[in-house]
């Protein structure tokens, strides 16, 4: 994320109220080439990894630009082999290691802006399964993990955010002994169909019918039903809210009920509890606060109405309002507290993220998105050898279709989860096909190319940028019927 003035980090969005509007910017892209793991060798090393997220389309968003536009960001390759590819760099394989197949459920990224500060952050939920001669896969490990941190021009922090994430997932993969025990075995196909391992996981928490009473410490005292013991009798209270945004909510409030004079009620802080249940409720403390945490349909995380988030466009719109009157500090700082309702949040069980509800996309009961949004992929050509020639464009299970110079082509995809399988044909020459995940956040973009010496015509991606200006140079040579 591009910076203009450190102390005022949406500053930089003020600029949209003055300067005329630009096209999308375009996605953000990378690998993990220049990063580093810190493994020590053990008797494992992963040799398959099966991209299950619910998403493949992107690994999340970041903001971008002295507008802070929000836009897609992926590898510059398909998950799998930029993911193999760099464990293999980084954790060269031992004399006797087993191997093992990781699958990855979750590999997200995403950046959070506050009125005065930002923090890139990154999620990582999968297990590592042993292949058995009789073609089954016993669990080895399954794992959540994820990273926080904040600074200015959060974006670069990306690469590194997921490394780490990587790394202490694979500590604790290399950490187990070659004789762990067998605790689930899954078939090949419900390997593949991402059954079993860390979809099927549940804790002691969710498990139990009665709730231990006491501080949570950490999230794994949460997870196993076992709080701390509290110094001091407390207990709960709700009170109802009464302003208009907040109506039909609770505010909680926790505290230690007397037990001398010199020790009578008082609030029982927040800072430095996970959270706490009184045996009937479990609360989670999140920036300094109690919420009622509540099970999620899915079964894997938990859900709680916590504060508003942060409205980066309207505290810019604010501010820019206020710059005007020279108020500019005062303008942030009321948008940062602007007063809105409560918002949703989920916290996932696996990992311990918490993330507003509205980041996270919709899904099914097995965890699979769903939703009528839909994926645009344009494939164009220009002049080439083939100029007498039409192309057969076909994608998306669809009849091929035809393709001259200077036209192009549109085709849908509504799959997040699987590839789009696009193909080129000349004639009756084999066809070049392409497949992947497309963007669903901007249309993608490819040139249909048929090479001087001949051959199968080849698919070239091009960034947005160029394939926008393609296509509307094809639309004003058609339109001036050239």
């Amino acid at each position: 994320m591009n910076r203009l003035l450190p102390s005022f980090p949406f500053f930089a969005g003020l600029l949209l109220a003055v300067a005329p509007a630009h096209a999308q910017s375009p996605a953000f892209r990378f690998d993990l080439k220049a990063e580093k793991l810190s493994v020590p060798a053990g008797p494992w090393q992963v040799a398959r990894v099966l991209d299950l997220r619910a998403d493949r389309s992107r690994l999340g968003t970041v903001h971008k630009g002295i507008n802070n536009a929000v836009v897609s960001a992926d590898f510059t390759q398909p998950l799998a082999p930029e993911l193999l590819q760099f464990l293999k760099a980084q954790l060269p394989a031992s004399s006797g290691a087993r191997p093992v197949t990781m699958r990855v459920f979750t590999l997200a990224l995403n950046e959070e802006l506050r009125a005065s500060s930002e923090h890139s952050e990154a999620e990582l939920v999968a297990d590592f399964l042993e292949p058995q001669p009789d073609s089954t896969y016993r669990v080895l490990l399954t794992v959540g993990e994820t990273t926080q941190r904040g600074g200015l021009d959060v974006t670069k922090h990306h690469p590194a955010n997921i490394a780490l994430v990587l790394q202490q997932a694979l500590q604790k993969l290399e950490a187990l002994p070659a004789s762990t025990p067998t605790t689930e075995t899954l078939s090949q196909a419900d390997v593949l169909a991402g059954r079993g391992g860390v979809m099927a996981q549940r804790f002691p928490i969710q498990k139990t019918t009665e709730l231990k009473r006491g501080f949570y410490r950490n999230l794994q005292e949460f997870r196993d039903n076992a709080p701390s013991e509290p110094e001091f009798p407390f207990a709960i209270q709700h009170i109802a809210r009464t302003g208009k945004r907040w109506a039909g909510t609770d505010e909680v409030q926790v505290n230690y009920l007397s037990t001398d004079n010199s020790h009578p009620n008082r609030p029982v802080p927040a800072s430095g509890l996970w959270g706490l249940s009184d045996g009937n409720e479990l609360l989670i403390a999140y920036r300094n606060r109690y919420y009622k945490l509540l099970p999620a349909a899915d079964g894997r995380s938990y859900t709680f109405l916590g504060p508003p988030v942060f409205d980066e466009k309207a505290a810019a719109t604010m501010a820019g309002a206020a710059i005007a009157g020279g108020l500019i500090g005062a303008a942030i700082a009321s948008a940062a507290s602007s007063g809105g309702g409560p918002d949703l949040y989920e916290l996932h069980l696996a990992s311990g993220r918490v993330m507003p509800a509205e980041q996270t996309g919709q899904t099914d009961a097995a965890g699979f998105a769903i939703g009528p949004d839909t994926a645009r992929v344009y494939v164009y050509r220009r002049g080439d050898a083939a100029k007498d020639q039409t192309v057969g464009i076909a994608g998306a299970n669809q009849p091929a279709q035809p393709l001259r110079p200077w036209q192009w082509t549109a085709i849908t995809w509504t799959d997040r989860r699987k590839d789009l399988k696009v193909c080129a044909q000349l004639g009756s020459s084999p066809a070049t096909c392409r497949e992947f995940v497309p963007d669903f956040s901007q249309p993608s973009y490819m040139e249909c190319v048929v090479p001087a010496g001949g051959g199968a015509p080849e698919l070239r991606p091009v960034s947005a940028k160029e394939g926008q200006f393609e296509l509307k140079r094809i639309q004003r040579l058609a339109k001036a019927g050239k």
